[in-house]
């Protein structure tokens, strides 16, 4: 409390003393003294207008700015989507392109599936171990398969 009733009182009193040394000038000093004040006053409102035009303009540069960069990855992007859907596309014609080979190679000139007889390997099972148990067929040491 001590220091705001300091504080008032420094103000009052220096508020006091500058108004009765301004009542003490003469007319044509207290004028050049107004003029002098308002001047000031005036050039403080000048330079807050600048920079809240300074700052107005600053902000508006940074939003176009970003706009810009904005825009720009956009279209990047959008071409780099572009050329993922165009191979994508590619590949698709491919696939289909060798279907359809695979679908030719595969017929004969009937249209009937081509049928090789050595295309499919059949091991009896039962033959294996008859075969064993005869001593036909057998592993040497090795893993190696000899006949007896």
């Amino acid at each position: 409390m001590k220091i705001k009733t300091g504080l008032l009182m420094g103000g009052l009193l220096t508020s006091t003393a500058a108004y009765l040394a301004f009542r003490m000038l003469d007319e044509e000093k207290q004028r050049k003294l107004k003029i002098d004040a308002l001047e000031t006053v005036e050039d403080a409102k000048d330079r807050a207008v600048d920079y809240a035009l300074y700052a107005a303009d600053t902000l508006a540069d940074t939003r176009d700015s970003l706009t810009e960069t904005m825009g720009n990855y956009k279209d990047s992007l959008n071409v780099t989507s572009q050329k993922v859907n165009d191979k994508l596309n590619d590949l698709k014609d491919d696939l289909s392109q060798l279907q359809a080979y695979l679908r030719v190679r595969t017929t004969d000139d009937s249209g009937q599936p081509e049928t090789d007889e050595n295309d499919d390997i059949t091991v009896k099972i039962d033959d294996q171990f008859t075969n064993d148990a005869k001593g036909i067929n057998t592993l040497d040491d090795h893993g190696d398969q000899t006949e007896e």
